[in-house]
């Protein structure tokens, strides 16, 4: 490679890809998840989720100083249990 190359990052990595990466285990990893110490993943659909590259960026260039965004709560507390396929009125 020369020095002018820029190497394009998907928009998406996948948990194998992150691991690699950040030479973080999985369980480390999804310990800094909940510290809010690594970004969360984005959940891409089905049982699918990735991690944006920028966010991943982000983490690589303050490891140490990385706080993830709060995240807003919902207007209505969500119920325990197997959601209702028809609401009830």
């Amino acid at each position: 490679m020369s020095e002018n190359t820029v190497v394009q990052l998907p928009a998406f990595l996948r948990i194998h890809d992150v691991v690699r990466i950040t030479a973080l285990s999985r369980p480390t990893l999804y310990r800094r998840i909940a510290a809010r110490r690594f970004p969360p993943p984005v959940h891409l659909g089905g049982r699918a989720c990735g991690w944006p590259a920028m966010a991943i960026q982000t983490w690589i260039s303050d490891p140490d100083g990385y706080r993830a965004p709060a995240c807003q709560a919902p207007d209505t507390p969500r119920r325990r249990g197997r959601p209702r396929k028809y609401s009830v009125l």
